[in-house]
C-alpha cells in the first residue's frame, strides 16, 4: 500500500511540475510576444513600408547630428513621412531637410513631408536629403532611437546605429561639400 501511494504522490508532483514548468515558459513566451509587438510597427505599416538607417557620430561641439534613412514602400499606396520624433529623448527634435546646390553654394532647406510614391523607395544620404538632430549628442557604438511618422497617424520605431568618424569616411559619398556643422542659410 505503501508503494501506490508513493507513486500517486510522485505522479502529482510531475504533474505539478511539468504544469509550472509550463506556466514559466508561457509567461516567458508572453513577455517576449509582448516585447516583440511594443517594438514592432502596426502590422498594416509592417506589410507596407520597410526601413533601415544610420546616424553620424557628432563632432566634438557640434550642436546637431546627422541621420539618414532608407523607406521602401511595398503597397502601392503613396504614403506621406510628416515628422520624425526623438521617443528616448523628449527635449530632442529631428528635422527634416534637404540640401540644394544653388548658384554652387550648397544650402539645407526644411521640408514639412516626405513623399513615397507606391512601389517606391526614399533613400536618404549626406548631400541630399538628410535628418537633423537637435538636443541629443550623438555617440559612436550606440543606438538612437526614432519614430517615423506617417501623414494617416501610423507610426514605424526603429533604431539607427551611430557610426563613428571612420565609418563616416567609408559611406560619405565624395567631396559632397556638405557639412553638418555648419549655419543653415535661408
Amino acid at each position: 500500500m505503501i508503494k501506490p501511494l508513493l507513486r500517486v504522490r510522485y505522479c502529482v508532483l510531475s504533474v505539478l511540475f511539468v504544469a509550472l514548468a509550463g506556466g514559466v515558459v508561457a509567461a516567458e513566451n508572453t513577455r517576449l510576444h509582448a516585447q516583440v509587438t511594443a517594438e514592432a510597427p502596426s502590422d498594416k505599416l509592417a506589410a507596407e513600408v520597410e526601413a533601415a538607417g544610420y546616424a553620424l557620430e557628432m563632432p566634438p561641439g557640434a550642436p546637431m547630428g546627422a541621420a539618414y534613412v532608407a523607406l521602401r514602400n511595398l503597397s502601392a499606396n503613396e504614403r506621406v513621412l510628416a515628422r520624425v520624433e526623438l521617443p528616448a529623448h523628449p527635449a530632442g527634435k529631428i528635422e527634416m531637410h534637404t540640401t540644394q546646390e544653388v548658384d554652387g553654394v550648397s544650402r539645407m532647406r526644411p521640408l514639412k513631408k516626405i513623399a513615397l510614391p507606391g512601389h517606391g523607395t526614399i533613400e536618404m544620404r549626406p548631400g541630399a536629403t538628410h535628418l537633423m538632430v537637435h538636443g541629443v549628442t550623438l555617440k559612436a557604438g550606440e543606438l538612437l532611437p526614432l519614430r517615423l511618422v506617417f501623414a494617416d497617424g501610423t507610426t514605424r520605431d526603429m533604431q539607427l546605429p551611430v557610426y563613428g568618424r571612420e565609418q563616416q569616411k567609408e559611406r560619405a559619398e565624395p567631396d559632397t561639400g556638405h557639412h553638418h556643422g555648419h549655419h543653415h542659410h535661408g
